[in-house]
């Protein structure tokens, strides 16, 4: 009998027990590798969330901006015919009342400031749109909604100026405000027209605003809280619920495109544009 034989229960059981080393040592280098990849998904997850939330907080403060500048507007617009009518009544009772406070250059401001906030906003999407890219439907309908406001300012602020009293200029500070006569029914009753057509764009805007408040919090607080704010419900069916849903957002795309005003001004753009690129290729 040779010396293995001899000693082969011993060799086994040295065997036995380098191999239990060597799966006890797999066994705690796996589990270190588990454990290091769970801290880095972790710490990729925290990263991630942490970077929504700084999304969300930099989102509501371009949303509040704009929504404020966009009621503002809105209702200062929307009180003048109100104001015109009190003065006309007071007038007639007898009384010597002084003129209008509202001006048209405080309403063209307030419009301004309104677009400006339109713009700052359309710029966060613009640097956000990897992290929430269902921004794009949201910069779709705002610029739809924006069009139909820029639409619907120069005729009003003309009649505005026709109506309303005008201060001189900071250079001109002697001279007289002038004063427009009150305008007649007819002129008020085109005014309150012009107003609402401004108003209702101005609405859409802030409407399209909300659902992206709730959207945002939807989509970037989900990690971070279990419920769904729901949706806005429009009394009137006519008006958009915009919604980032993929099938949803792509209808409302769509819609946004091919049956506003501002999608058949994009169209018009784009098949200039083509015909521009076109005739320098041929000459």
């Amino acid at each position: 009998m040779n010396w293995f034989q001899e000693n082969a229960v011993d060799l086994i059981g040295h065997a036995l027990t380098f191999l239990g080393l060597v799966a006890a040592a797999l066994t705690v280098v796996w589990q270190m590798r588990r454990q290091h990849e769970s801290s880095l998904a972790l710490q990729r997850e925290s990263a991630r969330e942490a970077l929504m939330l700084r999304i969300y907080e930099t989102l509501l403060l371009r949303v509040r901006a704009l929504s404020d500048a966009n009621v503002a507007a809105s209702i200062y617009a929307f009180g003048i015919p109100f104001a015109i009518e009190s003065l006309q009544q007071e007038r007639a009772a007898g009384y010597q009342p002084p003129p209008l406070s509202q001006r048209a250059t405080v309403f063209s401001d307030l419009h301004n400031k309104a677009e400006r906030e339109f713009a700052e906003l359309i710029v966060e999407f613009e640097s956000w749109s990897i992290a929430f890219p269902g921004l794009h439907v949201f910069q779709v309908a705002l610029s739809a909604a924006a069009y139909d406001v820029g639409q619907a300012f120069p005729s009003l602020f003309s009649a505005l100026l026709k109506i309303l009293p005008m201060d001189p200029p900071p250079t001109e500070a002697g001279k007289p405000t002038i004063i427009h006569p009150p305008p007649s029914p007819e002129a008020l009753a085109s005014l309150k027209l012009l107003i609402e057509r401004y108003r209702e764009a101005r609405d859409e805007v802030g409407c399209y605003v909300q659902d992206l408040t709730i959207e945002a919090q939807n989509n970037l607080l989900s990690g971070l809280f279990r419920g769904k704010v729901p949706p806005r419900q429009p009394i009137d069916p006519r008006y958009k619920v915009i919604s980032t849903d993929p099938q949803k957002a792509e209808e409302l795309i769509r819609h946004f495109m091919t049956l506003t005003p501002w999608g058949e001004n994009q169209a018009a753009i784009d098949a200039e544009v083509r015909r521009e690129v076109q005739a320098r290729t041929s000459s």
